[in-house]
């Protein structure tokens, strides 16, 4: 009898896994995500997964996300990243975040370094596909290799507009910019209103010397939600858009005004640049029309 019990026991166990094992890697994020965020959880579209079992974790990264798509103030960010790091010091994903806005190269490596290493041991294959991917396109330089790692947590999550977003950067960084283009085309149809899209469609139109479409992409990131004063970089780029659209006037009144917005905004040397280069051309019509 007993021998018989031991018989239905283990057959139960084994059929137990053997439905874990059927389970897709989709399905068992959907089960973990599913047990450990909050009810009312608020993805703001994007829909990834967060490896972590700290309910407050998954709003807050969804809410960095949401932060960094549609320019949210940096010292928000700053607050929310931080508040990742000592509710779960380990999540890696939380410390890729914090390290957005670290300005000296190498501890911005360092910190991409340590999340991807701690990747090594999390739960959810998503996050270790990100994390590979983010440290071949910001450690290694391999795009390659990155693109075949977004691919995976695209393959995941295909609805998701962040994944298709990061994909596009590590086609961009590899200058395949007809395949960047698509994938942040893609992340607009699943967030109409998705400004950062439009933003990285006008710099490919940029690298393309479509300088029309790229301020025709531009406005459109604006119209969305893009605000120069919290990113740098959009600031740059918006300056050299107006100069290479022969808007000379307009690219040195957006400089003067975009360099109120602080420090960093006044000893920018892209700034500079596109100033005193719409500047020299200004003098030079003049010149010519005296």
């Amino acid at each position: 009898m007993s021998r018989i019990l031991h018989l239905v026991t283990l057959s139960l166990l084994l059929g137990f896994f053997s439905c874990q094992s059927q389970k897709t890697e989709r399905q068992l994020e959907d089960e973990f995500v599913q047990k450990y965020a909050p009810e009312n959880l608020n993805t703001h579209g994007f829909t990834l997964a967060v490896d972590s079992k700290v309910p407050e974790v998954h709003q807050l990264f969804n809410d960095l996300e949401a932060n960094f798509f549609f320019y949210g103030d940096k010292k928000e960010f700053e607050k929310k990243a931080e508040r990742i790091i000592e509710l779960d010091p380990n999540y890696p994903s939380g410390i890729l975040m914090k390290s957005f806005y670290v300005t000296d190269t190498t501890e911005y490596k360092n910190m991409v370094t340590k999340a991807y290493l701690l990747s090594k041991k999390s739960t959810l294959k998503s996050e270790q596909y990100i994390l590979q991917a983010e440290y071949s396109l910001l450690v290694e330089d391999d795009y390659k290799k990155a693109q075949k790692y977004f691919q995976k947590v695209v393959d995941l999550y295909p609805k998701s507009p962040a994944a298709i977003w990061s994909l596009g950067m590590a086609y961009y960084y590899n200058k395949e910019y007809d395949k960047a283009l698509e994938c942040y085309r893609k992340s607009t149809e699943f967030i109409p209103h998705l400004p950062k899209g439009y933003e990285f469609m006008a710099a490919v139109y940029y690298r393309k010397k479509n300088y029309r479409k790229a301020i025709e992409y531009i406005e459109k990131a604006k119209k969305y939600g893009a605000k120069p004063q919290n990113d740098i970089y959009f600031a740059e780029f918006e300056s050299f858009i107006y100069y290479r659209n022969k808007q000379f006037k307009k690219a040195m009144q957006y400089v003067e005004k975009v360099r109120e917005y602080g420090d960093i905004f006044k000893n920018s040397k892209d700034l500079d640049r596109a100033y005193n280069l719409s500047k020299a051309k200004l003098d030079s019509i003049k010149l010519s029309k005296s």
